[in-house]
């Protein structure tokens, strides 16, 4: 009997991840334990190389945050919602990733970490008010402090990395939605 996780037959999620064979309950069982215990979420994420759960989790996930976005603003910014989460999720990455060097893990759980926040961002900041108010607490709040516990690195570290990416981000978006 094999133990519920990642085999060669199967791209199903451990427990603490996104469940391909189940995207739609999976995709909000994970988001209640994100909202509800961020910090357990952050501990039980398998530090495993592989990056099929998490990017299909990204392409799933913009399909609502295309419809809320098509909702909230039109379609451009559906297009925009449907096809950056994956490619945008590795470019901050790279930018997280230089306040984790010398962390346990390499780039591809600093990745990990934060592709399941920012899938979820992508959906709840097509909320005019609560946009700017979660980038700032996903960006420098929620995603240091998973990094902090998945990468064992001192938070203050991850900060130097966090805080001016946040910043950048958010004026990138205000420049383009404003």
């Amino acid at each position: 009997m094999t133990k519920r996780g990642y085999t060669r037959e199967t791209i199903r999620g451990a427990p603490s991840e996104w469940d391909v064979s189940r995207p739609l309950s999976s995709y909000l069982r994970l988001f209640g334990r994100l909202v509800s215990h961020p910090l357990q979420f952050f501990e039980v994420l398998p530090k495993l190389g592989d990056v099929r759960a998490p990017a299909l989790f990204l392409a799933f996930s913009g399909l609502p945050a295309a419809v809320a976005w098509f909702f909230a603003g039109g379609i451009r910014e559906a297009a925009a919602a449907l096809l950056l989460p994956l490619p945008l999720s590795l470019a901050l990455g790279a930018l997280y990733h230089l306040g984790t060097l010398g962390g346990r893990f390499g780039y591809l759980m600093t990745w990990r970490t934060l592709a399941y926040p920012l899938g979820y961002l992508a959906v709840l900041s097509a909320v005019p008010g609560l946009r700017w108010v979660l980038g700032v607490l996903f960006g420098a709040g929620l995603i240091p402090a998973g990094l902090r516990i998945v990468q064992e690195v001192p938070l203050r570290r991850i900060l130097y990395a966090a805080l001016p990416t946040t910043a950048i981000l958010l004026l990138a978006a205000a420049r383009v939605l404003l």
